[in-house]
């Protein structure tokens, strides 16, 4: 078996027949107990085909169209379990209107709501343990060699070697690099390294069946180059993608609005744009920092005070400025773990800092100093989860220096966020440091999801019991 064969088609079909199984086997058990509910006996499989099997057919393609209007099918290489979760929530939820929808156009209810509610559950823990099982063995088969794409990069710019290395080391993603065509091979290593020729590289595609050429843009090929390359690639049947020169893409922030119909790109609201997800995070924040405070901090309370007193005295709080949402200073409460300093305000916290008591360095490592900004979240200053706020003299520094630094403060600043959950805290010594702090601060600004709060904050209580050794 060849084990670069593209599985994807097979497994959107296996998976498809195994939902209408399974949405078969619900539908006739919910009407099974419905029909022993009100005291029938008259029911049996043939009963059950031919009196509900317009309902049947009518549920298995209606499941069908949803999954291909909102690609729940769709096999995307770079795409975590989350993303499919998500994928699933919304299909069931369009799925369960056209349940009630055809149960309520009925002469006779298929069967009471609250067997409806069951069987929407049943089939959403199902089918997302079905994908959950799909979704592993593919990301597993791809580490062990099997289910992988011939690619080759042409040209590169500032992004290219990064991108290379990246996916070189995410063997889950399947990509196999087969060779990088650059102007000038300046490299003293030239393995998988070919100097550009438009007639050696259509040789080498079809030699090699390569399957996607990354394309690098602004980089050292003219423009006259680069669509001779697209043409050869359309024209060859391979699929082609770019690489943008920086990090921070645009491009998929863009959309196309027509005046008349001559055509303008603008910039795409972020998800937090959104009143009704706005509302919806804001009731979260306080629910969740209310039962915080008051099931939690309202006894810790005593213990770290008694424990900050003992170890250095008063004051027991950490009052920092800090910058939020929009720009906007605020004062961010913490528990104080450091001794008294001029400079506490201006130096940030390193390793091995003789600022840190010997209880703050405790409470900073099971994050306990951050409790008090479950205030912070009740007087609107933060949010849950978001981007950590950085201090004033960091932000007016980074926000020079560091290409659309200032987009995190289009969200309010969280207690935790994505880029603590990965692993990005902790002392700062270099420029590179705080720039994949951005890059993660800046995906989550503009993929927000009320589920990928939920992970965020899944990940940080883990994090917070087993003690995390980046913090300092």
């Amino acid at each position: 078996m060849n084990k670069g064969t593209r599985y994807s088609k097979y497994i959107s079909f296996i998976i498809n027949i195994i939902d209408s199984i399974i949405i078969f086997i619900l539908f006739y058990l919910c009407v099974k107990i419905d029909y022993k509910e009100h005291g029938r006996t008259d029911f049996n499989i043939t009963h059950f085909i031919l009196l509900h099997y317009k309902a049947i057919i009518l549920f298995i393609f209606s499941w069908f169209l949803i999954s291909i209007d909102y690609r729940a099918y769709k096999e995307f290489r770079p795409i975590t379990f989350l993303d499919i979760l998500k994928r699933n929530i919304f299909h069931i939820f369009l799925f369960s209107i056209v349940l009630f929808t055809v149960s309520g156009l009925k002469d006779v209810q298929l069967f009471s709501n609250r067997l409806s509610l069951y069987f929407l559950f049943i089939m959403f823990v199902l089918t997302s343990f079905l994908r959950l099982v799909f979704f592993e063995f593919l990301r597993q088969y791809r580490i062990w060699g099997g289910n992988f794409r011939r690619v080759v990069f042409v040209d590169e710019n500032s992004n290219t070697s990064s991108f290379v290395r990246m996916l070189e080391k995410r063997k889950d993603y399947g990509f196999v690099n087969f060779g990088i065509f650059l102007k000038e091979i300046e490299s003293q290593n030239k393995d998988k390294l070919f100097e550009f020729n438009i007639n050696q590289l259509k040789y080498y595609l079809l030699k090699n069946n390569i399957q996607i050429v990354f394309f690098s843009l602004d980089g050292k090929l003219s423009c006259e180059v680069q669509e001779e390359i697209i043409y050869l690639a359309q024209k060859l049947h391979i699929e082609i993608r770019f690489v943008p020169s920086t990090i921070y893409d645009s491009f998929s922030s863009l959309k196309m609005e027509y005046y008349d119909t001559f055509p303008v790109l603008v910039f795409k609201e972020f998800p937090l744009d959104n009143f009704g997800n706005q509302f919806l995070k804001r009731i979260f924040d306080i629910i969740f920092s209310l039962l915080v405070i008051v099931f939690f901090l309202s006894w810790m309370f005593p213990i770290i005070a008694l424990g900050i007193l003992l170890d250095s005295g008063k004051p027991i709080f950490y009052l920092q400025k800090r910058i939020g949402l929009k720009g906007k200073p605020f004062y961010c409460y913490k528990f104080r773990t450091m001794k008294f300093s001029k400079d506490n305000d201006v130096k940030a916290t390193v390793k091995g800092d003789t600022r840190i008591t010997k209880f703050g360095l405790i409470l900073r490592r099971t994050s306990l100093d951050e409790l008090p900004q479950f205030f912070n979240v009740l007087k609107g200053n933060m949010s849950i989860v978001g981007p950590r706020p950085h201090m004033v003299v960091q932000d007016e520094y980074y926000s020079e220096i560091m290409l659309k630094y200032s987009l995190r403060h289009y969200v309010k600043p969280g207690i935790t966020g994505l880029a603590q959950v990965k692993g990005f805290r902790g002392e700062i010594n270099s420029k590179e440091d705080m720039q994949k702090r951005i890059i993660a601060d800046i995906f989550y600004v503009k993929n927000w999801s009320f589920l990928l709060d939920m992970f965020i904050i899944i990940r940080t209580v883990f994090k917070a019991i087993g003690g995390d050794d980046k913090a300092i």
